[in-house]
């Protein structure tokens, strides 16, 4: 089965998945998986709200003052699987996620002149929160039990982050300092597996067994108003998480399994001037 195209209604709690159990997938060795049950949420829209810096993001001690002050968050993707395991050897299964190279953008205005903050991913990376392994999170995989099937979740809400009121500047953003935001676009992609994984001594995977694969991405386009308090932003109905397609299987890409997890440290900024059609 391969990627299935789908669009969710906009503005609305969307729920795919199957309550019916999935066939049996077979592992190297004889080992036997089979999904129970499979929950997918995601819902469209985006909120302003408090940033809130990854405390794993290293070596910005002295640019604390410059972290962005908040943050346009999507209300993100809510996935559950419950999954049987036959078999003798050790075994976990969870979720693992991979972000996509992204390109997003902040506007601020100053007076007459606009600009924009752009941000790029350069490459795919591991989207993870854990040291060990290749899981997107502890709390998103479980050790697998021949005599009771695990339920295991991943919650992830996507955000790009800006400066309100007033941009603060930072190395090589210091033509921006006292601009004000107006607006944001670009998207952030992932691709999201459920697997079942048999670990080496070091945490890496040994064997790797693909049961679902979800594609998605976030869609970043607002308008950013509000005065001196907080900011207050006007979203389209096509902004938000958006279900490109999913499927048993692997699907069509490949996760990074190892590497550090994504972290702004890894993203690329710098400013760009708007010409005056875009002003």
């Amino acid at each position: 089965m391969t990627d299935q195209p789908f669009q969710p209604p906009q503005s609305v709690r969307t729920e795919k998945g199957s309550a019916v159990a999935y066939p049996e997938v077979a592992g190297p060795r004889g080992q036997r998986f089979q999904v129970l049950s499979l929950e997918l949420g995601f819902a469209s829209g985006l909120a302003a709200q408090a940033n809130q810096p990854d405390s794993d993001d290293e070596g910005v001690g002295d640019e604390a003052a410059e972290q962005p002050s908040h943050a346009i968050g999507s209300f993100g993707v809510d996935f559950k699987a419950c999954v049987k395991f036959a078999g003798n050897e050790q075994w976990k299964i969870g979720w693992v996620q991979t972000a996509e190279s992204a390109d997003f953008w902040v506007r601020y205005r100053n007076g007459a002149r606009a600009a924009r903050q752009r941000t790029t991913l350069p490459r795919r990376m591991r989207d993870s929160d854990t040291a060990k392994g290749c899981w997107y999170g502890d709390e998103s995989r479980s050790k697998a039990d021949p005599d009771d099937p695990v339920t295991v979740d991943l919650m992830d809400d996507p955000v790009i982050t800006f400066h309100y009121p007033r941009h603060t500047g930072g190395p090589g953003l210091e033509e921006l300092e006292g601009w004000t935001p107006t607006g944001c676009g670009g998207e952030k992609e992932f691709w999201t597996w459920l697997v079942a994984v048999r670990e080496g001594h070091d945490h890496r995977p040994m064997d790797v067994v693909y049961l679902h694969h979800i594609h998605w991405k976030v869609v970043f386009d607002c308008v950013i108003g509000g005065g001196d308090g907080e900011p207050a932003v006007t979203v389209p109905a096509t902004s938000g998480v958006v279900l490109i397609g999913e499927g048993v299987g692997k699907g069509g890409a490949t996760p990074v399994l190892d590497g550090p997890g994504v972290l702004p440290r890894f993203e690329v900024n710098r400013v760009e001037q708007l010409p005056d059609e875009q002003r």
